[in-house]
């Protein structure tokens, strides 16, 4: 009489269920130790040809949008006439323009893990965002290339100047124009500007002039930008020391720093004057901590601005870090060598004022916080109509940590005319010496487009969640076939049928009989599952017969 049909394909079919249990615990070990959810992002979110962030970064989907508010002068006669003794500005707006961007000329150098490319930006009005039609609605504002030519022509000699402002004159050049807002931002013509293209062309190589033209798109089609990819890892996926950080920029037009605030390449330059190491406020840095600083770069700035950590914060469902500008981004002081490059003839702007001229054809132009905000309360005693407020008037930027996606942006800046020291221009007298707000704009991102919404979150709360799911399941489905196999091994059915020393009957076998076959195992594996048996009686005993 036998127990088993066949010992050895129990033996089989039991290491068949010990082999199941290690692969499957084997699986679930790997998924937790490799992690394949971040490798896969990491994949994915770079630059490299094929992959989901090089498609996204030729035509971004970020719904980008300028807001602009004009500063209309109200009293300016009266004002010149010493009437008033406080300029009266009304804010007008906002006029909405959506920014769309496309990267062109794109070329990988693998040598130094860099790529460039050329960007280009279409600015494309938003009317149902705006408060009426630019090309309609008519402002005052400062003629800034009049009130620039004129601040210019005190450094130069007597007879320079008083030739400049009987050319200002004849060409009856006002120190404020009656404009629409459209021409304002632009361009509109303007007889010295045009003048003054065809006698100086290689300082003044335009016609017309417009404030958010040559904020914005300038050089639109030739800027040729070189940014840092990925940093490479050892062995372990550790960032190799001293790399450049992912998107950040090596150069613009083949120069990585200012030259025009005298930028040193042999000892890289300071933070004043800077290019490299910034990012361009399209991809921003990954995996960020609390303590980390970053700089945003683009030319309307002309300088390289430093956004520190603020907050933490869930946004929509996702892990947010928030970062604000510093207040005192545009001081400038002579000694200290992260701004007195902005110090020029080793004379400042008064504080929170930003001198950005050089980028601008030497026009005394600069930036400031809306309102003056974060400046020397002394801007607006000549001013009427402006209120600083924070609330209103902060930058801020909100990005994913790990991935580095912006979620929400607000990058809000002032343009302001300087008018300096005047000599023989009496239009110009009465503006001597003050700083004139001409505009302010809000860079916004409102939210990620629905579809990075999904995919960010994906990447950051269901796909490692549904991995760890996996991972455990593997393992606890590993861990139960093994534990199948052990009690298989040490609970074999034939230790339970035997004969006392006094030759009672027994009938532990139906107990064991049902242990094996409580053991079920996968319909892919079943472990040393018993064919069906008969418990007959014989003589003085049980014996079990198939």
């Amino acid at each position: 009489m036998k127990l088993f049909t066949n010992k050895t394909q129990r033996n089989a079919k039991l290491l068949r269920c010990a082999a199941l249990g290690m692969t499957l615990i084997f699986f679930g070990a790997a998924i937790l130790m490799t992690n394949p959810v971040k490798l896969f992002e990491d994949w994915q979110i770079s630059l490299s040809p094929n992959t989901l962030l090089y498609k996204l970064w030729l035509h971004p989907p970020l719904e980008v949008y300028i807001t602009v508010y004009m500063f209309n002068y109200t009293n300016v006669d009266a004002f010149i006439e010493g009437t008033d003794a406080k300029m009266k500005v009304e804010e007008v707006g906002p006029y909405v323009y959506q920014e769309v961007l496309t990267n062109h000329n794109i070329t990988l150098n693998e040598a130094n893990n860099t790529i460039t490319y050329t960007p280009r930006r279409e600015y494309i009005f938003v009317p149902e965002r705006s408060v009426g039609d630019p090309k309609v609605d008519r402002i005052r504002a400062p003629n800034i290339p009049y009130m620039g030519v004129s601040t210019q022509a005190a450094s130069l000699s007597m007879f320079a100047a008083l030739g400049l402002s009987a050319l200002a004159k004849r060409l009856n050049a006002q120190p404020m124009l009656e404009v629409t807002v459209h021409d304002y931002m632009w361009g509109y013509e303007d007889h010295l500007v045009h003048l003054a293209s065809k006698f100086v062309p290689s300082l003044i190589d335009f016609s017309s002039f417009g404030i958010m033209e040559k904020l914005f798109r300038e050089g639109n089609e030739s800027n040729v930008v070189n940014m840092h990819l990925l940093e490479p890892k050892d062995a372990h996926g550790v960032n190799l020391p001293g790399s450049p950080r992912a998107y950040s920029l090596n150069s613009i037009n083949y120069e990585r720093g200012f030259k025009r605030w005298e930028y040193d390449e042999a000892t890289n330059g300071t933070q004043c004057n800077r290019i490299w190491g910034s990012h361009d406020a399209t991809l921003f840095p990954r995996d960020m901590n609390e303590h980390d600083t970053f700089y945003m770069y683009r030319r309307t700035f002309c300088r390289l601005l430093p956004m520190r950590f603020n907050r933490t914060l869930d946004f929509r469902g996702l892990d947010a870090y928030e970062y604000i500008m510093d207040p005192k981004v545009f001081d400038s002081e002579l000694h200290s060598a992260n701004s007195s490059c902005f110090c020029k003839n080793n004379q400042c702007l008064k504080r929170g004022v930003g001198n950005v001229s050089p980028c601008y054809y030497n026009m005394p132009l600069a930036i400031t916080y809306p309102h003056f905000m974060h400046a020397d309360p002394s801007l607006l005693r000549a001013f009427d109509g402006l209120s600083p407020n924070e609330s209103r008037f902060t930058t801020t930027v909100m990005l994913q940590p790990q991935l580095g996606v912006p979620l929400h942006v607000h990058v809000r800046l002032q343009a302001n005319q300087v008018v300096g020291n005047i000599k023989f221009n009496r239009l110009m007298e009465p503006f001597e010496n003050l700083v004139l707000p001409l505009l302010w704009v809000d860079l916004t991102i409102d939210n990620l487009p629905p579809s990075l919404q999904v995919l960010a979150y994906a990447l950051k709360s269901v796909f490692p969640k549904l991995q760890f799911a996996i991972a455990l399941g593997l393992l606890l489905g590993g861990l139960y076939q093994l534990i199948a196999a052990l009690l298989l091994c040490f609970w074999s059915p034939s230790a339970g049928l035997h004969k006392t020393e006094h030759g009672e009957k027994t009938t532990n076998v139906l107990g064991n009989l049902n242990l094996a076959q409580s053991l079920h195992m996968p319909s892919s594996a079943e472990c040393a599952q018993p064919e069906a048996q008969k418990l007959l009686y014989h003589g003085d005993a049980y014996k079990l017969e198939v």
